[in-house]
């Protein structure tokens, strides 16, 4: 019984590390790239937003329209954003860095520092689900 329970314990384990990945980056490898997420974000009212990644840019979409721009690195399980354009309250320049990890189908950034209050409001504590890329 014992063994039976030790080996579901470590199925279970070896599952869960297999499908959590951190947004760490390679040169060739980065788990963002040409993917989207969807998520209830407060801006300043709850609304679905989807965050849109390319090789280094975040278009933040708003009823399927850009609605902010941001550029992105990623390093060490962090993402560093900078606001490129938008209505958004951010200024232009702000600087934001997240921990950043996908697990599964979900996309989760943690508030590490961020030059806009706004945007810390927006993004902490929000679980962003994968959604098909349209082309």
């Amino acid at each position: 019984m014992k063994t039976n329970l030790f080996f579901v314990n470590f199925l279970l384990l070896a599952f869960l590390m297999f499908n959590f990945t951190s947004c760490e980056s390679k040169k060739s490898d980065n788990p963002l790239l040409d993917t989207q997420w969807r998520g209830l974000a407060k801006i300043p009212h709850e609304a679905e937003i989807d965050l849109k990644f390319s090789k280094d840019k975040i278009d933040v979409l708003l009823d399927n329209k850009v609605i902010e721009t941001m550029t992105y690195t990623l390093s060490n399980g962090e993402i560093n954003i900078v606001k490129n354009s938008g209505g958004t309250p951010c200024n232009v320049g702000a600087k934001g860095k997240y921990k950043c990890d996908v697990i599964g189908e979900n996309l989760v950034m943690t508030h590490i520092s961020d030059e806009c209050t706004d945007r810390v409001k927006s993004l902490q504590g929000i679980v962003y689900k994968k959604i098909e890329v349209k082309k």
